[in-house]
Order: structure tokens, then C-alpha cells, then sequence
């Protein structure tokens, strides 16, 4: 299935949650935030689904001055 992650198309596996496909993407599991379909979706539930094109947004905080 096609996915959109920062407005750009990739293709996962049918059944692929947020977490593993943040890991396979490699992103921390810490230090970011991630919405679906422009909803905020909270730690606890990465590991939901993803369907087929569903929106992420990854968001990576950043620590400066």
C-alpha cells in the first residue's frame, strides 16, 4: 500500500504500524511527534495500523539556541 510521510509517497506492507515503520524509516523513538491525517497521535498508540493513504507527519524537535 502508498502512504505519504512529509509529502512523500512510500510503499509499507499491509498491517504496517506507526512504530515500525518510524524504525524501518530510521527515527528515534524518542525526540519526536508524529500526526496522522493531521491528528497528533500520542506514543501510546504507534502501534495502530496505517491504511492505505494515510498522512504522516514527522516532526523531529531540535534543541539549539
Amino acid at each position: 500500500m502508498i502512504i505519504n510521510v512529509n509529502q512523500k509517497q512510500v510503499e509499507v506492507a499491509e498491517a504496517t504500524t506507526v512504530a515500525t515503520l518510524l524504525a524501518a524509516m530510521g527515527y528515534p523513538d524518542r525526540g519526536i511527534a508524529v500526526a496522522v491525517d493531521q491528528a497528533v497521535l500520542p506514543k501510546s498508540r504507534w502501534a495502530t495500523a496505517l491504511s492505505d493513504g494515510a498522512c504522516l507527519d514527522v516532526v523531529t524537535a531540535v534543541q539549539g539556541g
